[in-house]
């Protein structure tokens, strides 16, 4: 008897930060994401680590391959909100 696995897989997938706001972000990523989908991502801002949610709002061909995608952030920890504050703050 054969069984149908069903589920989720996570993935670690390596990416460059673009471009950021306390809103969201630009990305390229190896890896292409459906729009509409909600993702955990974790940014390395100068060596501290802050964690969100973000929704896929546009996914593309970058032109020297990978994808660029951009992402609304939908979820973010008080704590990091404030850490990505004090980044974007310092820029």
């Amino acid at each position: 008897m054969k069984s149908r696995l069903r589920g989720t897989a996570r993935a670690e997938v390596p990416g460059r930060l673009l471009d950021l706001s306390l809103g969201g972000a630009l990305l390229h990523l190896q890896a292409e994401l459906a729009e509409g989908e909600i993702h955990d991502f974790a940014l390395d801002l100068d060596g501290e680590t802050v964690s969100v949610q973000a929704e896929v709002r546009r996914c593309r061909p970058a032109p020297r391959g990978g994808y660029e995608v951009g992402v609304e952030f939908v979820g973010v920890d008080p704590r990091d909100q404030r850490r990505l504050k004090a980044y974007l703050k310092a820029r």
